[in-house]
């Protein structure tokens, strides 16, 4: 009984050893992931606003420029560059409604 207790303890420690050996390289290869820090700085979506179950729309801010893409089921689209960046929205204020008065300039009416 004795040397089965010690294999079994041996493949215990050998077993909890390669997870945390996997759990560590995990870690590592999410921190080292190719873009991942600057990817971060450089594009940011400041807004979204869903239209439908599968539609969205974003304004999104790529180093200076801020722009509103359209985001479908199988589709990317850009609408327009914002001349001016989107002020933070007031507490009232919906995302709807700073929309609609960022794209006025481009509204026919």
């Amino acid at each position: 009984m004795p040397a089965d207790m010690s294999g079994l303890a041996s493949l215990s420690l050998t077993s909890a050893a390669i997870v945390l050996l996997l759990w560590g390289a995990i870690w590592v290869l999410r921190r080292l992931r190719p873009g991942a820090v600057w990817a971060a700085r450089d594009c940011v979506v400041l807004r979204s606003l869903a239209l439908g179950p599968r539609e969205r729309l974003l304004v999104v801010r790529i180093g200076t420029r801020h722009l509103v893409v359209g985001v479908g089921a199988a589709s990317v689209s850009l609408l327009c560059e914002l001349q001016e960046a989107l002020p933070p929205p007031p507490d009232g204020e919906t995302f709807r409604a700073a929309m609609q008065k960022a794209m006025r300039p481009w509204r026919r009416v």
